[in-house]
């Protein structure tokens, strides 16, 4: 924090402000190529993964000694934001307008949007991915994200599903969705990326006669998850003329399906197990 006095951005009218109010919009911030972060631990972790940072937006608050304690990153942010010039004052009422939900979290950056095509997508030789599939709620999506990076996943696809760098997504995430390799596309392009790298294909359903204990993980695979409402019905039942082995989790009490997220979880942690060498 330099003793100089900083320019602080105090009109609503502000071109800076008002491009980032649109960048609440979801179609808008597509378009625009962008990602909106909140939050110092998630602004964190955009940083480490390499992100291109646009700015680093921070309430005036914090220039006068009013820090959080409890954001242990907040020192490396702030001096990584300071060394490429990119860190902005805010007056603390236009917080709340540029950040996300009913209060700020103390920091709003902005970053261009990672490239998350297949071509894009680096592999190790013996990879463990998950497939998501036609998920609608950005919360279940981060959240996997969170359990995969625990797990170690190598790298999560995403089939017809919500914008993953929706802020709900990256909030409960903590950040994670930013060190988890990703990439999107049809049903059939992930098909056959995956056919092309002779990695194995299963999909997790409910009414599977084949245990997930039962199943081989060791070797390169990606189990797939559908949504909670739809399942996956007849997608992901064929793979390039294949069939597409089933695998479900035992359910010992009435409920006759879990949240993605702790599916997910499950999945990726007997994978993990698994996978520890003898």
């Amino acid at each position: 924090m330099s003793e100089s006095k900083p320019v602080i951005l105090r009109s609503s009218a502000n071109a800076t402000l008002r491009h980032l109010i649109r960048m609440r919009d979801n179609r808008s911030r597509r378009k625009a190529n962008r990602v909106i972060v909140d939050g110092w631990r998630e602004t964190s972790q955009a940083i480490h993964a390499g992100l291109e940072l646009c700015g680093i937006y921070v309430p005036e608050s914090l220039n006068n000694g009013k820090s959080n304690d409890l954001e242990p990153v907040l020192p490396v942010v702030m001096a990584h934001a300071s060394g490429v010039n990119k860190l902005t004052w805010v007056a603390d009422p236009l917080m709340d307008q540029i950040g996300y939900g009913q209060s700020a979290r103390g920091v709003v950056a902005e970053f261009i949007r990672p490239d998350s095509s297949l071509e894009s997508l680096a592999l190790p030789e013996n990879p463990l991915i998950l497939v998501l599939d036609q998920i609608e709620k950005p919360g279940n999506i981060g959240a996997v994200f969170r359990s995969a990076d625990a797990a170690g996943v190598n790298a999560i696809l995403m089939s017809d599903c919500v914008d993953h760098y929706n802020p709900n997504s990256i909030r409960s995430s903590l950040g994670t969705i930013f060190q988890i390799p990703l990439a999107s596309g049809t049903e059939e392009e992930l098909c056959n990326f995956l056919s092309s790298r002779s990695i194995n294909i299963l999909a997790a359903r409910v009414e599977s006669s084949k245990l997930l204990w039962e199943c081989e993980l060791r070797g390169p695979t990606a189990i797939v998850l559908g949504s909670e409402a739809k399942g996956l019905k007849e997608r992901w039942s064929v793979g390039n003329g294949l069939t597409i082995d089933g695998l479900r989790i035992p359910m010992a009490g009435r409920a006759d399906s879990l949240n993605i997220a702790a599916s997910a979880a499950i999945i990726a942690f007997e994978a993990a197990r698994q996978r520890q060498p003898n």
